[in-house]
């Protein structure tokens, strides 16, 4: 039955409170988010002696559980797990999905079955109790804080397990892109986020600010669709705070210190505020790192655009172009007399007694000593020159073309820097630089930017014909 002193005594504690009426008592039909969690929930009630006429039960402060069995779903486990993928301490499609399972299991244990004992609502007024002593009531100006860090609010315009499934998905989608930056920073610093390209200082400033206005834009996409109006239940036009939010996301970290330090927000600092500020900066330098290593941003994207639209068009988006079956070419290990002479050639430099790029590269092969681009091609130069010799010596004929490299820069794949698997002769230059690399790169730059992953030659090793005492012959 419905309580109608309860219903009063609620609008009068809204007008006392607030000198408005824009609160509304809380019940278990509405749906509550968590600043740490990824999933919306329903609170479950323990007072049911007050309800609507639907029969929804009016939360109080003792109301801490949620009535679905993942909770609000803990959404820092999830970066972690991304964070490990990403950081490649764990490989393999079987342990990527072990991961995401532990991850899912984790981030529900962790609210649901440990976090809501030690949840505690805030803002609620001490004038209004339901049923039994102390059971204050909530209206939509409570908060419920939690350990973890997070803090829970009413999301007005989550209504349907659809509107929930769209946000989780959000939250979620934001939550794996957060960990795979933080592995790719742990695993490979800074540099996991640079180029290989040596651009203007012009073009350089061009890139950041092109970086920052896309990062602005898509935040404010985001800040207005998903909090403004999907959680908050705002119209378009009532937007402003979630525009300016969007605009500011690298500020907003330090301006959530600043207010909660003044005590213009009520709530006490906690981790997440100086683990976002944190963040910010770390977003910064990487999109600083990148804009200084990369070609002009803005017109790779367009070129990479008009080839998407061109690939869909052509119902072939997601061809992986290969030499063999776009340009028909060979690589230097498929063909024995090829594959003969380049080891012939190897073994040649290996025994001239005399230190040259092939040796030095080599033992520092040997050594793991990292080597610059110049030593790499140095040592695939001096094989090169007595390959060719070797084959003019012998009568072979080879294609006139530069010897393409399937997997580039040489300093992200050293091992191949002269493996035959990796060697294709082309057929003029023409077609290495104007056909091969414009088709196979993932970046406006023909040569400098690397091959595309969805184009990249898996180098597996593989029985070929066997070498042969006639194929020199």
């Amino acid at each position: 039955m419905i309580n109608l002193e309860a219903k009063f005594i609620i609008k009068l504690d809204c007008m006392s409170e607030s000198g408005q009426t824009g609160y509304v008592a809380l019940t278990s039909d509405m749906y509550f988010t968590c600043s740490s969690g990824l999933a919306p929930a329903k609170m479950y009630p323990t007072q049911t002696n007050h309800g609507t006429k639907d029969k929804f039960y009016y939360l109080v402060k003792d109301d801490t559980a949620t009535q679905q069995l993942g909770d609000f779903c803990c959404r820092w486990t999830v970066v972690i797990a991304a964070a490990i993928a990403a950081a490649g301490i764990v490989t393999g499609g079987a342990a990527l999905v072990l991961l995401a399972a532990v991850a899912v299991a984790a981030s529900a244990a962790l609210c649901g079955g440990l976090a809501a004992p030690f949840r505690k609502w805030v803002g609620y007024s001490t004038l209004n109790a339901y049923g039994r002593k102390d059971a204050y009531s909530l209206t939509s100006k409570c908060q419920m804080t939690c350990i973890i860090g997070g803090t829970v609010t009413y999301a007005e315009g989550i209504t349907s397990t659809w509107q929930a499934m769209i946000y989780t998905a959000r939250n979620t989608g934001w939550a794996v892109l957060e960990g795979a930056m933080l592995g790719k920073l742990g695993s490979a610093g800074f540099g996991a986020f640079a180029g290989t390209a040596t651009p203007t200082m012009s073009t350089a400033l061009l890139n950041f600010a092109f970086l920052n206005v896309s990062a602005r834009g898509i935040a404010v996409v985001d800040q207005v669709g998903f909090e403004g109006i999907l959680r908050n239940g705002k119209s378009l036009s009532e937007t402003g705070d979630e525009v300016i939010s969007g605009l500011t996301m690298f500020e907003q970290p330090f301006i959530q210190i600043y207010q909660k330090a003044t005590g213009s927000n009520p709530q006490p600092l906690n981790w997440q505020d100086f683990y976002y500020a944190g963040l910010s900066l770390v977003g910064q330098r990487a999109m600083a790192e990148s804009a200084r290593t990369n070609p002009n941003m803005a017109v790779g994207i367009y070129k990479q655009g008009a080839q998407t639209v061109n690939a869909l068009k052509n119902g072939k988006l997601f061809e992986r172009v290969t030499l063999e079956g776009r340009f028909g070419l060979q690589s230097l290990f498929d063909n024995p007399v090829w594959r003969a002479l380049w080891e012939q050639a190897k073994e040649n430099k290996r025994n001239t007694g005399q230190e040259n790029a092939f040796t030095r590269y080599e033992a520092n092969m040997r050594n793991n000593r990292q080597m610059t681009n110049t030593e790499l091609r140095n040592a695939f130069s001096t094989i090169e020159r007595e390959f060719k010799k070797l084959a003019s010596e012998q009568g072979v004929d080879l294609p006139e073309g530069p010897i393409h490299h399937t997997n580039w820069p040489l300093q992200r794949y050293p091992e191949h820097a002269t493996d035959p698997k990796n060697l294709y002769p082309t057929q003029s230059t023409d077609q290495h630089l104007n056909q091969i690399h414009p088709a196979t790169t993932q970046g406006p730059h023909p040569t400098r930017d690397p091959v595309s992953p969805q184009h990249e030659k898996p180098l597996y090793e593989y029985p070929p014909r066997p070498i042969d005492d006639n194929d020199l012959d």
